[in-house]
């Protein structure tokens, strides 16, 4: 599979290539959907579910980001600026949580194939607090939505939140607490989730260290699905310099080895045509897009 994030999709034409799409960063939050209690917007996510399917793409919603009316602190500090206060705070009614999931299934059943639950919740951008209390929430959220799911869609599958290896945002004794909740609630998942973003400077071999972290602390826990992980964001040099041309193609055949060495398929690459975040420079005619390409079929 070839996976991608189009963060700038209307003005962005399509590329030949992608197989799988992650909807995230790209204005469908269910924030930006969710407005009032059965009120929804869906334009925008009708725009873009329409043309990736007219490709043969397919598709991972991301269901991430409270709307501030639903958010139990509506003004809880740390939130991502784009997406807006509240959003990094789970909601105190899980049951508009899981009308929100229903009818989002409802609407895109057989066009949505992969719903995944939250986003980063290790960082504060994207969850806060960040303590047993929310952990708990988060897998009660991840566990309603997979009853909702597997009913109205049982050919989709509910990925869990992304775990978040990296030393800096915690690694994987932060991400504990979050595995200790989904594994109370019996595993209410299909695959796991983790984004992997190697620190500036460092290449493959640091990869593969993180998703073996990953998976180390699942199989650590017998849980189900253990080797089923998903790489749903990841590059290298994230935020630092470009990465030269004559480097890209080494590192990304590295990581597709590393990745089969270690029975991952899905990876998903962030994101389509971003030079303001530096590293791989992942757009037509780049030494990083034709490796990608090559390997990812």
């Amino acid at each position: 599979m070839l996976g991608i994030h189009f963060t700038g999709w209307e003005s962005e034409p399509w590329t030949d290539g992608p197989t799988h799409v992650r909807l995230w960063d790209n204005g469908v939050s269910w924030r930006a959907i969710h407005k009032a209690v059965d009120t929804y917007e869906w334009a925008r996510l009708d725009a873009m579910v329409d043309f990736y399917t007219s490709k043969g793409v397919k598709i991972t919603y991301v269901a991430c980001a409270t709307p501030q009316w639903l958010a139990m602190d509506a003004h809880a500090p740390h939130f991502a600026p784009w997406l807006g206060e509240g959003s990094n705070s789970l909601p105190y009614d899980v049951d508009q949580w899981n009308a929100f999931i229903w009818n989002l299934a409802t609407r895109y059943k057989g066009r949505i194939h992969y719903f995944e639950i939250w986003n980063e919740p290790q960082l504060a951008d994207f969850m806060y607090p960040y303590d047993t209390a929310t952990c708990n929430r988060l897998a009660l959220m991840t566990q309603r939505a997979k009853n909702t799911i597997d009913k109205i869609d049982p050919a989709a599958m509910v990925i869990a939140a992304s775990v978040l290896p990296r030393k800096s945002s915690g690694g994987m004794n932060k991400a504990q607490r979050f595995l200790d909740a989904l594994e109370a609630k019996g595993w209410p998942c299909d695959a796991y989730a983790c984004h992997i973003y190697p620190e500036a400077g460092y290449w493959a071999p640091k990869w593969k260290e993180y998703l073996t972290d990953v998976k180390d602390a699942l199989a650590a826990m017998n849980a189900p699905n253990k080797n089923k992980i998903w790489v749903t964001e990841t590059t290298y040099g994230l935020l630092a310099d470009p990465i030269p041309e004559d480097k890209a193609q080494a590192v990304i055949d590295q990581t597709y080895q590393h990745a089969e060495t270690l029975g991952v398929q899905q990876i998903y690459w962030y994101a389509w045509n971003r030079p303001d975040l530096g590293g791989l420079q992942i757009k037509d005619s780049s030494t990083a897009w034709a490796a990608i390409r090559r390997n990812g079929v």
